[in-house]
């Protein structure tokens, strides 16, 4: 039974789980969004910032390509992502430039 006085005082319960808000669910990935965004990606190709990013990283400069894509996008999260997103794509362009060679 709960204490009269204390941290812990009243009646004892027990807590119940709470529902997952609808707001909360927004951030969770999604397939489709996904798929629609690498088929685009892969039609269009780069945006004008990621092409700069590209060829800063060609010649290894990867914090300053890094500060530059902060300064666009306004957070340090995100700049990290693009230019992750520039890395690899650069590295399956240079795979698929090997295989086509042999």
């Amino acid at each position: 039974s709960g204490t009269v006085r204390g941290l812990n005082k009243g009646h004892k319960t027990t807590m119940r789980q709470a529902k997952v808000s609808h707001t909360a669910r927004l951030g969770l990935p999604k397939k489709r969004l996904r798929a629609v965004k690498s088929v685009i990606a892969d039609l269009v190709g780069l945006s004008p910032l990621e092409k700069r990013v590209q060829e800063m990283l060609r010649v290894g400069k990867e914090k300053r390509a890094l500060k530059l894509c902060k300064k666009r996008l306004g957070n340090f999260t995100a700049a990290k992502k693009t230019r992750a997103r520039v890395e690899d794509y650069m590295r399956t362009q240079a795979q698929k430039a090997k295989a086509a060679q042999k």
